[in-house]
């Protein structure tokens, strides 16, 4: 049995360079297709947005089966007027939009979150105030926290002329 001398392989050093060099971009190419718990703190964000939306439109067609209307100044007597029922509870609506207020002083006290049924330990942060709900991962600052910094949805109940939702995903 003879060898050819003219086959020729790869050599040891030809193959760790070509490993080398895969090894580099693997480490430099691959968080950028592998990173996806950016994507999955954006997506649960927008859907928690959706779940906002329809939870705001019912809540305006409660309000409005009630005969509540939208009026430009406060009605006074603490918006008693502005009260509606759901069923589990009960709550103001903001007398310009007829928005659920982001917490509620009256009835027996609804917030936002009570009307998305949100599990509390599923976010790292959440702040509610009587305009605004925050839902998310990153709020900056709880005394003051709209800003475009962060990983959060921003509910504002008092938006005129409607409530608004946004979502902030500079920091996701």
């Amino acid at each position: 049995m003879f060898l050819s001398s003219n086959v020729r392989g790869f050599t040891l050093i030809e193959l760790v360079v070509v490993i080398v060099i895969l090894g580099i971009l693997s480490v430099t190419a691959a968080p950028k297709f592998i990173d996806l718990t950016s994507d999955a703190k954006v997506a649960t964000l927008n859907s928690i947005k959706g779940s906002m939306e329809s939870t705001i439109n019912l809540v305006k067609a409660k309000a409005r089966v009630k005969g509540l209307s939208p009026v430009s100044s406060n009605p006074g007597n603490g918006q008693s007027a502005y009260v509606v029922d759901f069923g589990f509870g009960s709550a103001e609506v903001d007398f310009r939009n007829l928005c659920p207020e982001s917490s509620a002083e009256l009835g027996t006290q609804l917030d936002m979150k009570d009307f998305l049924e949100l599990d509390s330990q599923d976010f790292e942060d959440t702040a509610t105030t009587n305009q605004y709900t925050f839902i998310g991962y990153n709020i900056p600052n709880s005394s003051s926290p709209v800003t475009t910094q962060g990983c959060y949805i921003i509910y504002d109940s008092f938006g005129d002329p409607d409530c608004t939702v946004t979502i902030v995903t500079e920091d996701c």
